[in-house]
């Protein structure tokens, strides 16, 4: 999957400002091309009881869908933070996961971001998380 510096720097300060919540957002782009972000759409997480745990309200997701769909656009994918804790999928991750969606996590540690992963769900076999290789690039890049 394809994301900008800029755009990956966006995630990074939504997770340093909900720290230690976890934040959470959409990837809007097109699923050509092993995947390609145009945006990054933060979102309000709802749940309010657990820092490990994040929840969109579905009037927020038909927002930035109806808005993807009139920019030519889709979701591509759902990022979200992991607040002192490595940038893998939990569990509830995998039982909330869609077929065919990224998910980009990124580990926060102490308020800092760490690393990034993009994960997707296998295709065959076994209902489980693969990794997906992160392709960074420049703003011009994507213009091309």
């Amino acid at each position: 999957m394809k994301i900008t510096d800029a755009q990956l720097k966006q995630i990074y300060a939504h997770a340093k400002e909900t720290y230690p919540a976890e934040c959470c957002g959409f990837l809007v782009g097109a699923f050509d091309n092993g995947g390609v972000v145009r945006q990054v759409q933060p979102a309000a997480n709802q749940n309010t009881t657990r820092t490990d745990r994040f929840v969109i309200a579905p009037a927020e997701f038909a927002r930035v869908q109806f808005a993807a769909d009139d920019a030519g656009l889709e979701i591509i994918g759902i990022y979200h933070s992991h607040p002192d804790w490595p940038a893998i999928p939990s569990q509830t991750d995998m039982d909330n996961a869609w077929d065919e969606v990224y998910y980009l996590i990124t580990s926060v540690h102490e308020g800092m971001p760490l690393n990034t992963a993009i994960w997707r769900l296998a295709s065959s076999g076994l209902r489980r998380f693969e990794a997906v290789p992160l392709e960074i690039l420049d703003e011009n890049e994507l213009q091309q």
